[in-house]
């Protein structure tokens, strides 16, 4: 059985939008509305009914949903953080996020009430580098403006990966990081320019740096 392809996109009705295609036929498209995120399947060409691989399709559709939710990724680090103070236990998490959230969170710039942290240019590289050697991969970036109180968005500053079928774990990792590494060489041309990361475990979890 022919296996579902992503296509992510950005239309105008609908926001960020995961098309879902099987070679070069157009099976449908999920999207977020409002509070949900919805998934479109499509009759064929000829008014038939697609017959799906159930486990490829929940996979698809597990991923599309973190793509298009802008939720998707507001993991609250509260455990990760008592985690660090001693207030749970470490072993619940993976060591690397842990060794890397002791070690990262009190050189952010800012911190939102959610509990992201925003990071200064030559934290945010120092933040790459140690995370390829922790085997973690940035798999989103973004750049924004920090006044002194308040983040302000740099549209054209945003940097997302997507794992790819072809690779191995260690070489997404490196693909991944050596993407956000160029990115952000190439945008930290301003001192008041702070990032903000999501970062991925080799479990595939990922959470809110």
């Amino acid at each position: 059985m022919i296996p579902i392809r992503m296509v992510e996109t950005d239309r105008e009705d609908f926001g960020p939008v995961v098309e879902l295609w099987r070679d070069d036929e157009f099976i449908g498209m999920v999207f977020h509305d409002g509070d949900i995120t919805v998934a479109q399947i499509y009759p064929d060409s000829d008014g038939d009914v697609h017959d799906l691989d159930v486990a490829n399709l929940m996979q698809v559709l597990e991923l599309a949903d973190q793509i298009v939710d802008p939720r998707a990724f507001d993991d609250d680090l509260a455990g990760l953080r008592a985690e660090a103070s001693g207030e749970a236990e470490w072993e619940q998490e993976h060591p690397a996020t842990v060794e890397l959230v002791t070690e990262f969170d009190p050189q952010a710039t800012y911190r939102s009430e959610d509990g992201e942290g925003f990071f200064a240019a030559a934290v945010a590289l120092a933040f790459i580098k140690r995370c390829e050697e922790l085997d973690l991969a940035v798999v989103e970036l973004e750049g924004f403006d920090f006044d002194g109180s308040e983040l302000h968005a740099r549209p054209g500053l945003e940097l997302v990966v997507r794992p790819q079928e072809v690779m191995g774990w260690g070489q997404f990792r490196m693909f991944a990081n050596g993407r956000a590494l160029e990115s952000l060489t190439d945008w930290a041309t301003r001192d008041t320019l702070v990032f903000a990361f999501v970062v991925q475990q080799p479990d595939g979890e990922t959470f809110v740096a």
